[in-house]
């Protein structure tokens, strides 16, 4: 009788998004607003005066406040449920905002505020 004794349980992409464990990345739900479309995870989010979030530079003066933790669709009419990190340490140059849009330093500073630290890697 023949046994396996090492199979394959699954796999996982490397996406470098988290770059060190310090501080450390906490997540909480969120409502990310209705027609925000397809995000990936990393995204940049906003929120808004309703209390939903949005991707990054999309509204002029809009405050920088988490990043998504795991892909969502927001293409609906209605505001979806998502996770979203609120804390922890991320690669600057994984991090997604609205295309044409680039992260300020005031942007940096918000995030700062809810613990959320950026660091450049080498890739």
């Amino acid at each position: 009788m023949r046994k396996e004794l090492v199979s394959v349980l699954g796999s996982s992409n490397v996406d470098n998004l988290i770059a060190k464990l310090t501080p450390t990345a906490e997540t909480f739900g969120i409502q990310v607003k209705a027609g925000e479309g397809e995000l990936a995870r990393g995204t940049a989010l906003a929120v808004t005066a309703a209390g939903t979030y949005e991707v990054l530079g999309k509204t002029s003066g809009a405050v920088a406040s988490c990043i998504l933790a795991d892909p969502v669709d927001a293409s609906g009419e209605t505001a979806v449920t998502a996770v979203a990190y609120r804390s922890g340490n991320f690669n600057r140059a994984a991090l997604i905002v609205k295309s044409g849009y680039t992260m300020t330093a005031a942007d940096e500073d918000n995030l700062r505020k809810y613990d959320i630290i950026l660091t450049d890697m080498m890739d």
